[in-house]
């Protein structure tokens, strides 16, 4: 059951619409991913908590999140909870003292391709909201997975990310051959590295969730 606490897709969005204005005012190409992308996209199994923005610049993430605080009072900074990192969590305020994280990253952190202007996807009925191309969102979150699934913190907590995970990529495989048609013959911009390395991941998964196969294998893998 979803906490009470939980953030709706409609104040995930109002922080989303936020952040991407302040970018395109200092001429920033941007776009949703991670779980916010997929909701918006059609996903039904989870809201989303927060908002994953990859910015195409070659700026330091921390000189975005500064930018973005300057531009809009609804936004701060607060250091990450683990003393050990150096960088700071950007928070959007909403309504009724509530709160919304935003993460910023650019293209090369976490796998993330630099994905041209023309290939960023407009999705109804939120068209003003920049999301990133079906398969790099599906991709990318296979990232994550990978990472969550061989990472050495808390194996308890890992094991839940894993799980979630693995039912936002069945919900996106489901959306990927159902409702856009999604192929990787039509994605030939995107770059050798990237291809190949998510098509390793693409194995691995088949390997866990034999299910799968089929779905992926219409769309090209």
């Amino acid at each position: 059951m979803p906490s009470s606490n939980a953030l709706t897709g409609r104040e995930i969005r109002k922080a989303a619409r936020a952040a991407i204005t302040v970018l395109e005012e200092h001429s920033l190409q941007a776009c949703l991913f991670g779980s916010a992308a997929c909701a918006i996209y059609g996903t039904e199994n989870r809201e989303p908590n927060d908002v994953d923005i990859i910015v195409m610049t070659e700026m330091d993430p921390e000189d975005i999140k500064d930018l973005i605080v300057a531009s809009n009072e609804l936004f701060y900074l607060v250091p990450s909870a683990n003393p050990q990192n150096s960088y700071y969590v950007l928070w959007f305020h909403l309504p009724s003292s509530r709160t919304c994280k935003v993460d910023i990253l650019v293209p090369g952190l976490l796998s993330i391709p630099n994905i041209p202007a023309s290939k960023i996807c407009y999705i109804e009925p939120f068209q003003d909201i920049p999301v990133a191309p079906f398969l790099v969102l599906l991709l990318l979150k296979l990232r994550g997975w990978e990472d969550h699934r061989h990472g050495a913190d808390d194996r308890r907590h890992m094991r839940d990310k894993v799980e979630i995970d693995e039912e936002d990529i069945d919900a996106l495989l489901e959306l990927g051959v159902r409702d856009y048609q999604a192929h990787l013959d039509y994605e030939k911009w995107l770059p050798k590295w990237f291809v190949q390395e998510s098509e390793e991941r693409v194995y691995e998964y088949m390997e866990e969730w034999p299910e799968s196969t089929e779905p992926w294998r219409d769309m090209g893998f």
